[in-house]
């Protein structure tokens, strides 16, 4: 049971330090142009998510949104609700090259995740908590969009799979640490890593 109680603390306290650590970068500072090779656009897409720490923030948050969801099946579809909405909108970045307020967005989307988080915890299974969990899932597309921006056009077919891997682990990731974290932190740590982020840019 000790041992239990000893694992949990790590895996919380482990998980809450990469979250605040996340105010020292934004997803999209020092990557440069993506290479064109396959395995190089492959590996890219996985790694992205992960190193871009804004998304990282957000697709873990996303993980926790499904944690609090009861039923395997609602859990599943949050999860793969917001891979499809980063997929989008890798795709709407990658054709349209439009990139005003991408930041911003990316930036706000963390805090409606927190307060999706908080709303579920709070209120349970109401309209609203739903409402937001649907605008955090959707707000996933820019993050998204982010890495269409840089994406070369070459290399797009192989750095979607990646970058849709690195996300579902993030999420997963997520969705992990909400089965060890008080439901009173998760919202907290969310809003904290996104007032870094916001310091940061």
């Amino acid at each position: 049971m000790v041992k239990l109680i000893h694992t949990r603390s790590l895996v919380s306290s482990g998980s809450a330090a990469l979250l605040l650590a996340s105010g020292s970068a934004m997803a999209h500072s020092g990557h440069g142009t993506l290479e064109s090779g396959l395995f190089s656009s492959f590996v890219s897409g996985i790694t992205h998510p992960i190193t871009g720490l804004d998304h990282l923030v957000m697709l873990v948050g996303v993980g926790l949104i499904a944690a609090q969801y009861k039923q395997r099946h609602q859990q599943v579809r949050i999860v793969l609700a917001a891979l499809f909405s980063m997929l989008l909108g890798l795709g709407f970045g990658a054709l349209s090259g439009f990139a005003t307020g991408i930041e911003t967005m990316i930036l706000a989307s963390v805090f409606v995740g927190s307060v999706a988080v908080y709303s579920r915890q709070r209120a349970g299974s109401n309209s609203w908590s739903v409402v937001l969990s649907v605008l955090a899932v959707v707000a996933v597309m820019f993050h998204g969009w982010a890495h269409g921006l840089e994406a070369s056009a070459s290399g797009l077919a192989a750095f979607a799979p990646g970058m849709l891997v690195g996300a579902g682990l993030l999420a997963m990731s997520g969705y992990k640490l909400g089965q060890y974290l008080n439901p009173k932190w998760q919202s907290a740590l969310l809003a904290m890593s996104g007032a870094l982020l916001a310091l940061a840019s």
